[in-house]
């Protein structure tokens, strides 16, 4: 029996998480949310969380239960947040693919620092609920073990003194 999984298209924080390559464990690719018309490129998995991060923020949803803790004022803090206007139809965020894998992502719920959701690996068509940040990365990390080999071609060096 082929199971069939839904999407959530009107969810205003809907991300498409398409994987071009991993480079020293770390994916790569592009962002696309219903806020930028282009997307957006990342190169790690820190650049990628970021961007996950600001989607909820632009849409202000699901709201923070928390309050962002920072080294020193952050700016802008003290100003109301405005939602920003939904530019992408959701079925565009939908068609993009990545060259190893493809994620959709709908964060439902910003509770004790972390978030919680479902990631949908659209090649493999399964989903899976995830309880933290940390294991949305284990969850895609383990779909990425089963992908190409690692491409340390394009990486730059490490700097060995960090």
């Amino acid at each position: 029996m082929i199971q069939v999984y839904r999407v959530n298209v009107s969810a205003p924080n809907l991300v498409s998480v398409c994987v071009d390559r991993v480079t020293n464990g770390c994916p790569c690719g592009r962002f696309y949310n219903k806020y930028k018309v282009d997307g957006a490129r990342f190169g790690n998995v820190y650049e990628l969380l970021k961007e996950l991060e600001n989607t909820c923020d632009l849409s202000n949803y699901p709201q923070s239960s928390t309050q962002e803790r920072t080294f020193g004022i952050k700016r802008g803090t003290m100003k109301e947040k405005k939602k920003a206007e939904q530019m992408v139809n959701a079925n565009e965020i939908l068609e993009k693919s990545g060259e190893l894998a493809t994620f959709v992502i709908h964060v439902k719920y910003r509770q004790n620092s972390t978030w919680q959701g479902d990631i949908f690996w659209a090649e493999k068509q399964e989903k899976c609920n995830f309880r933290s940040a940390l294991e949305l990365l284990k969850l895609i990390d383990s779909a990425l073990d089963t992908a190409e080999p690692e491409d340390k071609s394009d990486c730059p060096e490490a700097d060995e003194n960090v």
